[in-house]
């Protein structure tokens, strides 16, 4: 304990500017480096043991380390946590259990999910060979350990959410090196071309990063949305003719999405969270997600949000437009975020472009639809606004979006989450990441 490091602020948000960044400290620990990036922002000495960092102007996704030293010097402990990017619901490592000769003979998945969900599914291959599970614990065929093998397994817990991992053991690895798996989003070519080599594909600073696997994934697309719909009612029905025709029943799949995609309401009317370590989050209420084989985009929008809302809330739609990124990259989706636009003037902490650089650099793709025409006023500041002012509109950016979606896939790279937005493509694979990196 006397090496002890821990980060009490904790960044659940966007964070971008100058933030205080306070940790908790052992009495071994006599000075500490914070490193953002690689690059250092502050150097500790002497309590107390926290410093304001620059995070910049734009919210950028990075990585925050603090290493701390000991009295000759010798750094003794190390601390990292993420910035501008969801945190892990679940994770787990592959646990091997050896016989008395250093061969192993069982596998254990030993994982842990934030919201105590439960695992629905696992699966565990050597080689690229499946082995029965029971209990997260599997019986392993003899090896030959002069060569290395490959260990993969996938759990997918109750809430949709899927964990991957690596591991190596065997031939020239002294010991086990263990991979952790990130999913990108992908735009794929067809037909793409398979990898002859799974390094063939992303770099990383120069050095080949291996692709575990590209699949069609489940597609999210997540709808920032006033709660006040009578813009949308208006647009849909315009004469108000249809009375009481307007049931669930008769709206229930009016402009639908594909079968493999789920929908997510974000109401742009901000919440304050605190943490126990009186860290705090802008976020921002959600729906449940609906599945849109059973509902289309005209039910969700009028029936996901329930009521008018209260027009004296200040709108925050930029913000809840990259919070709704952040759920958009959170789990292995095909994944889009669509801004309605609303008559309600913004108050966002930050600018359009900011939240438009934002998403570009962690791969989520944006539209922006108006239910109240083309708005031109909005377009220095929003970009191309798609005007969905009635149904055939409606109809028209549903088809956009639907491409769009239909053009991805998932890559399961091994790299860390930061690394995983920043990788340059071979253009060997046919398959180029969405992400664009934004420093």
């Amino acid at each position: 304990m006397s090496q002890q490091l821990v980060f009490l602020t904790l960044f659940l948000g966007l964070i971008s500017g100058p933030g205080r960044v306070d940790l908790q400290v052992g009495p071994a620990i006599k000075s500490i480096r914070m490193l953002l990036d690689g690059r250092q922002v502050a150097v500790l000495q002497q309590p107390p043991w926290g410093a304001t960092v620059d995070f910049g102007s734009s919210i950028v996704p990075g990585e925050l380390v603090a290493a701390g030293y000991d009295a000759q010097g010798n750094e003794v402990a190390r601390v990292k946590q993420t910035v501008n990017l969801p945190r892990p619901a679940a994770e787990f490592v592959i646990a091997l259990k050896n016989d008395e000769k250093g061969t192993p003979v069982w596998a254990e998945l030993r994982w842990e999910h934030l919201l105590a969900a439960k695992p629905v599914s696992s699966s565990l291959t050597v080689d690229g060979k499946s082995v029965p599970l029971d209990h997260m614990n599997a019986r392993l065929p003899r090896f030959d350990m002069e060569r290395p093998h490959v260990f993969a397994a996938q759990i997918q817990f109750e809430d949709g959410f899927v964990a991957r991992r690596e591991l190596v053991a065997g031939g020239t690895v002294s010991d086990t090196a263990d991979a952790e798996l990130t999913p990108i989003a992908v735009r794929q070519s067809t037909p793409a071309v398979p990898p002859a080599n799974p390094g063939d594909c992303f770099t990383s600073a120069g050095s080949p990063v291996r692709v575990a696997a590209v699949e069609k994934s489940p597609a999210l697309v997540i709808f920032v949305l006033d709660p006040d719909t009578r813009e949308v009612r208006q647009a849909i029905d315009p004469t108000s003719s249809l009375g009481k025709l307007w049931t669930d029943r008769a709206i229930r799949h009016m402009v639908s999405l594909d079968r493999d995609t789920w929908m997510r309401v974000l109401w742009p009317v901000a919440e304050q969270f605190k943490t126990t370590s009186n860290s705090s989050a802008i976020l921002f209420p959600p729906s449940k997600d609906f599945d849109a084989s059973e509902s289309g985009i005209v039910w969700l929008l009028l029936r996901a949000s329930g009521d008018n809302g209260d027009p004296d809330n200040p709108r925050q739609a930029w913000d809840a437009a990259g919070v709704a990124g952040l759920g958009a990259i959170t789990g292995a989706h095909r994944r889009a975020v669509v801004l309605i636009a609303s008559r309600y003037k913004d108050a966002s902490k930050h600018d359009a472009a900011s939240i438009r650089n934002y998403l570009s650099s962690i791969g989520v793709p944006l539209f922006v639809w108006s239910f109240a025409g083309p708005r031109p006023e909005l377009h220095d500041a929003w970009g191309d606004i798609e005007d969905v002012s009635s149904l055939q509109k409606l109809h028209v950016a549903a088809g956009r979006l639907r491409a769009e979606l239909a053009s991805q896939s998932v890559a399961w790279v091994a790299a860390g989450s930061v690394a995983a937005l920043r990788l340059q493509p071979t253009g060997r694979c046919g398959i180029t990441p969405l992400a664009h990196a934004s420093r």
